[in-house]
C-alpha cells in the first residue's frame, strides 16, 4: 500500500499539469488550427459559468472515448484567475486528458474575433473542421444527431 501511495505522490504533478490548460492568446487558435493534421477536429469553448456547456463536455468525453483519434480541442473562455474552477470541472466531467485552453488576454473580444468574425461570446460554440479545412460554426448545446451525421462523413459506422 505504501508502494501505491509513493507512486501517486510522485505522478501527481504530472496529473495536474496535464489537466491546466494552455494559455489562449492572440494566435493560439492559428497554432490550434496549424496543428491539426489530415483527419476531422473539433475545437469547443465552454465555461465554467454555462450550464450547457457541461452537458456538451460530457458529450466530447463519451465521444473522445468513442473515437480516441478524432482530435477534440477545449478552450475555456474563463479568466485566469479561474483557472483552479476550470480545472476542476476538466476532472469532474472526465475531459482533462483532451487538449485543453484557457483565455489569457483580458482583450476577449479581440479574441473572439480572431477566431470566428462573426462570434459574439454566445456559450457553447463549437467548429467542426473538416480535414479538408471546411468549417462549420454550431452555437449553443451541439445535438448528437448533428454531432453523429458530422462523423459520418469521416468514420464510417461511428455509432
Amino acid at each position: 500500500m505504501s508502494r501505491l501511495l509513493a507512486v501517486l505522490i510522485l505522478l501527481l504533478p504530472q496529473l495536474l499539469l496535464a489537466a491546466t490548460p494552455k494559455p489562449f492568446v492572440s494566435g493560439s487558435m492559428a497554432e490550434i488550427l496549424a496543428s491539426q493534421d489530415e483527419s476531422p477536429m473539433i475545437v469547443s469553448f465552454w465555461s465554467i459559468d454555462c450550464p450547457p456547456c457541461y452537458k456538451e463536455l460530457i458529450i466530447w468525453r463519451e465521444l473522445s472515448t468513442r473515437l480516441p483519434q478524432l482530435k477534440l480541442v477545449l478552450v475555456s473562455t474563463d479568466e485566469l484567475d479561474a483557472q483552479p474552477e476550470v480545472v476542476e470541472v476538466l476532472q469532474q466531467k472526465g475531459v482533462a486528458q483532451l487538449e485543453s485552453w484557457q483565455f489569457a488576454d483580458a482583450h476577449t473580444q479581440r479574441l473572439r474575433y480572431e477566431i470566428d468574425k462573426s462570434w459574439y461570446g454566445e456559450l457553447p460554440r463549437s467548429y467542426f473542421y473538416s480535414p479538408a479545412g471546411q468549417v462549420e460554426a454550431v452555437s449553443g448545446l451541439v445535438e448528437q444527431d448533428k454531432i453523429e451525421l458530422w462523423l459520418a462523413q469521416f468514420y464510417p459506422m461511428t455509432k
